[in-house]
């Protein structure tokens, strides 16, 4: 077997919707009347008539030229979730702080966040009081935050300090929250739109009226250049797989409109609508990324007879299988290592200082700028051109 699986985000197609879905989520909870309805930016602001221009300005605004997302992957935090999560906690507290000074230390805020009616109560609570830039939002996290800290150790340390700065029930702060889940509606919808959300969550969104993102993937390199890459790999033998955490409308869409989705057998396209499936069935948990269940069903089938080996990680490569996985994350990495196969790294311009790009050149992993440059290193037929 010759076969060549990829990664999707960050390696076929960008992340940059995903980032502007999060900046968008934290845009409208902030400014818009269904949410907090915050007066500075309100009347400028209807998520259903939302331009191209407005979507780049949100973006900066937010992200601060992508300041705080780097910071975040820094602290191993790659969820647009969460991104967006930790971004308005940061603006919670700068804000709480600046209210704790103006009355020299003898009030703080307080409140709790258990329904949209009472974001709108936070709302009125933090009217009046300036809205922290993401440098600022930036700082505050970057002094509280040892360097060391990551994933869910970093929330709980926010939460640890908060309360010196907030008062009331600070489970509005935790993963999964009623808070956090009001915000994966929000990002669902600007990312999906009205009609995909329907389709993937089976209710009418809280907020109606968005096209979404999704229609508007890019590719990292143009889409024609990827097809030759696909037919070129084919021509000479390889087969194709995709391992990815998106879920399967998340590829299907995309692939269809750029011109992919006829080129791969999909069969061995595995997403996180396959993990989680075989999560509930099986009665297991967490075989997502790095867990190497994906990889295995993009190599050998998503076949529901070998998905209970998979999980037991008890179908090996023979020596004569050629394999390569390419990837632009740790975790594609350790799911490639888990199986013995090859391993190609695709740059992050985000990431490109830390986290995975450390991996990477601990372990001498082969690197390229953009995918197409893999047959480079793959070996291809001596009339290969």
């Amino acid at each position: 077997m010759k076969k060549v699986v990829f990664d999707v985000d960050g390696v076929l197609l960008s992340e940059e919707q995903y980032f502007n879905a999060s900046a968008l989520t934290v845009w409208e909870i902030l400014y818009s009347r269904d949410y907090m309805g915050l007066p500075s930016e309100q009347n400028d602001f209807d998520s259903s008539m939302i331009s191209e221009g407005q979507i780049a300005y949100i973006r900066e605004r937010v992200w601060g030229k992508d300041i705080i997302l780097r910071w975040l992957y820094k602290h191993n935090i790659e969820s647009t979730w969460d991104m967006s999560h930790i971004c308005l906690l940061g603006i919670f507290w700068y804000m709480a702080r600046v209210y704790k000074e103006k009355t020299k230390g003898m009030d703080t805020l307080s409140f709790v966040i258990e329904s949209v009616c009472d974001l709108k109560k936070v709302g009125q609570l933090l009217m009046g009081l300036p809205i922290p830039t993401a440098e600022k939002v930036l700082e505050l996290l970057d002094a509280e935050v040892s360097q060391a800290m990551s994933g869910k150790e970093l929330l709980t340390r926010i939460k640890q300090l908060m309360k010196y700065d907030i008062q009331g029930d600070l489970s509005f702060v935790e993963k999964f929250s009623v808070f956090y889940n009001l915000q994966i509606d929000a990002f669902e919808n600007w990312y999906f739109g009205d009609t995909y959300y329907v389709k993937q969550k089976r209710k009418l969104p809280y907020s109606e009226g968005k096209t979404g993102l999704l229609i508007k993937e890019n590719s990292l390199v143009p889409a024609n250049e990827i097809l030759t890459l696909f037919r070129v790999l084919k021509e000479s033998g390889y087969q194709l797989g995709i391992a990815t955490g998106r879920n399967y409308l998340e590829v299907e869409v995309p692939f269809k409109q750029l011109g992919w989705k006829n080129e791969i057998d999909w069969a061995y396209v595995a997403t996180s609508t396959d993990s989680k499936n075989a999560e509930e069935y099986f009665d297991k948990s967490s075989l997502g990324k790095p867990h190497p269940f994906l990889f295995s069903c993009a190599i050998w089938g998503k076949s529901i007879q070998l998905q209970q080996q998979y999980i037991e990680e008890s179908v090996i490569l023979s020596e004569e299988d050629e394999v390569w996985i390419v990837g632009d994350s740790d975790v594609d990495f350790y799911g490639s290592q888990a199986l013995g196969t090859k391993f190609i790294g695709v740059r992050n311009i985000v990431d490109e200082h830390d986290g995975s790009a450390r991996v990477f050149e601990e372990n001498q992993i082969p690197c390229v700028e953009k995918v197409t440059d893999i047959l480079s290193i793959i070996k291809m037929p001596p009339n290969y051109k």
